[in-house]
């Protein structure tokens, strides 16, 4: 059964694919140079070939290496099939505040001691929100008391036109929106990659 060459680039291309996924929390720069000596070596070595075929593609890429062989040669530890860890970080991150915020510092910990995310997706995780969702309801909650305690502290009724505009409103609707939505997209990106790197082990 002979195969086209477009065969054998989905071969290589699924190769690169698998280590740029097992060296995810590798500084970008060194991944990038990784995998364009890897990609690089790839071509000469297909340039040599006197024929191609599958086979040869596939001893090819076996002699450049297994994905996690490679990953441990880049000083990174190994990636573990068991974490559960950052299986319950992301959710800890996103609703763990609810308990107390004991629940999202956890997390924290949970989500700093893996390996499956870089250190930049760990930052953006930590800083979007402090709290997860719980901050942003506590925040949104203290923006509608403080107001109104004040009123009715210094006035006993509050007039109708001491009452938000329409046009503040609508900016605090929209502020409410995207404080809610930053966690939610951050704790579904970390799923994202945390699935990704168990698929690949």
């Amino acid at each position: 059964m002979s195969f086209s060459p477009n065969h054998y680039d989905r071969l290589i291309a699924q190769y690169l694919a698998r280590v740029q996924q097992v060296l995810h929390d590798l500084p970008k720069e060194r991944r990038d140079v990784i995998v364009d000596g890897l990609r690089e070596h790839i071509q000469a070595a297909r340039s040599a070939m006197a024929h191609e075929d599958e086979a040869a593609i596939r001893q090819m890429l076996e002699d450049l290496g297994d994905p996690m062989a490679i990953r441990a040669e880049s000083g990174l530890p190994p990636l573990s099939q068991n974490d559960w860890g950052a299986r319950w970080a992301p959710w800890l991150l996103l609703l763990g505040g609810f308990i107390f915020f004991a629940g999202w510092f956890a997390g924290v910990v949970l989500l700093w001691n893996s390996s499956a995310w870089s250190t930049r997706d760990k930052i953006v995780a930590t800083l979007i929100w402090p709290g997860g969702l719980a901050a942003v309801f506590v925040v949104g909650g203290l923006a509608w008391v403080v107001p109104v305690a004040s009123c009715i502290g210094s006035a006993g009724i509050c007039p109708a036109e001491a009452g938000p505009s329409p046009a503040r409103s609508v900016v605090t609707a929209l502020l409410a929106i995207v404080l809610i939505a930053a966690p939610i997209l951050v704790s579904a990106r970390l799923i994202r990659i945390q699935r990704s790197v168990e698929s690949s082990l």
